[in-house]
């Protein structure tokens, strides 16, 4: 069994009803995986909700794991922003949130900003190309 981190990107991507990443979930649930969030990118869903989108996204939200971000998942948040700024590539704290707490419970980030998680010790796979038509990007 393995554990899947879903980006803002792609709980964005389901709330809106994209029927690529509802069949993506399903299946890696129905292989036995577990699927989670974090409390960054609840901020992040939160941030930008429909009204309307509201009652769906804490069901949603609610069925999902939770993984929280340790004292190991924000010292590793650090440590790769300091480690790209050193690179002239600035991290959004966010990102290097969710990337330090996926890596701390050593799950999988889906996501369709790959570009966002350069890091090479992390574990990223995008979702299905169709569940990214249609979708704005998530605010940050």
């Amino acid at each position: 069994m393995s554990r899947y981190l879903l980006d803002t990107t792609a709980l964005i991507a389901h709330l809106r009803g994209d029927e690529a990443m509802r069949r993506y979930a399903l299946g890696r649930l129905r292989d036995g995986h577990r699927l989670a969030t974090s409390a960054s990118n609840i901020a992040e869903v939160e941030r930008g909700l429909r009204p309307r989108e509201r009652k769906l996204a804490a069901a949603l939200l609610d069925r999902l794991d939770f993984l929280l971000t340790t004292r190991e998942a924000a010292t590793r948040a650090g440590r790769y922003q300091a480690a790209f700024d050193r690179r002239d590539q600035t991290l959004s704290s966010a990102d290097a949130l969710i990337a330090g707490t996926a890596r701390a419970h050593d799950a999988t980030l889906v996501t369709d900003n790959l570009k966002d998680f350069p890091m090479v010790d992390l574990r990223k796979e995008r979702p299905p190309a169709d569940s990214r038509q249609g979708v704005p990007p998530a605010r940050k």
